[in-house]
């Protein structure tokens, strides 16, 4: 019975979605990571960092928009106490997976239209690299959640993408200290829809 009401429910979101527009966007970005805690003897600041991706908005004036990410995060550590001074530079490497739902405004079938977004986003570390600082992929957490929420705005066949991620679950698996992970991001593209 459990099999029946699963494929009949699949059936039917297929059969919805088939009458629905669909778009890919593969797209490019740049991105700036803040952690809602500081370490105890040293500042984390945010640095320029980049991603690429593909989601696929299917529909038009309401959306769905899954999507995939591989994101390359930079920050620097500022030592507070006493000793060097030196900045540490961190990499981090994330496979990003978000869910975006959201509304559209504007000439949709035309050369402009302005949408709204928000949804989840599951982030995993596939590598985390820190100049002459004990701080590598062991000792963050292996997956990480956030919420999204942005507008962006379609011009033809192009679009770009403004959006802000409040970290929802820890960073750290080896630090205590209760950082979550905050960032803005800024994407362009191109919409491939049919």
């Amino acid at each position: 019975m459990r099999k029946q009401v699963f494929t009949l429910a699949f059936v039917a979101l297929v059969a919805c979605f088939s009458q629905a527009q669909v778009g890919f966007r593969p797209y490019v970005g740049v991105n700036s990571h803040t952690l809602t805690e500081n370490f105890e003897d040293a500042d984390w600041k945010s640095a320029l960092g980049y991603q690429l991706g593909l989601d696929v908005q299917i529909g038009s004036k309401f959306f769905v928009q899954p999507g995939l990410q591989l994101e390359f995060a930079k920050n620097k550590i500022e030592p507070t106490g006493t000793g060097t001074g030196i900045e540490i530079n961190v990499k981090r490497t994330h496979l990003r997976l978000p869910v975006m739902v959201g509304y559209a405004f504007g000439n949709l079938d035309g050369n402009f239209s302005f949408r709204i977004f928000t949804g989840p986003n599951a982030s995993i570390v596939l590598n985390s690299d820190a100049e002459d600082f004990d701080l590598d992929k062991d000792d963050l957490k292996s997956a990480v959640f956030g919420w999204n929420a942005g507008a962006g705005v379609d011009i033809s066949i192009l679009f770009i993408d403004l959006g802000y991620q409040i970290g929802l679950s820890e960073v750290f698996e080896n630090f205590d200290n209760g950082s979550k992970d905050n960032f803005y991001y800024a994407n362009a593209g191109i919409r491939l829809r049919f």
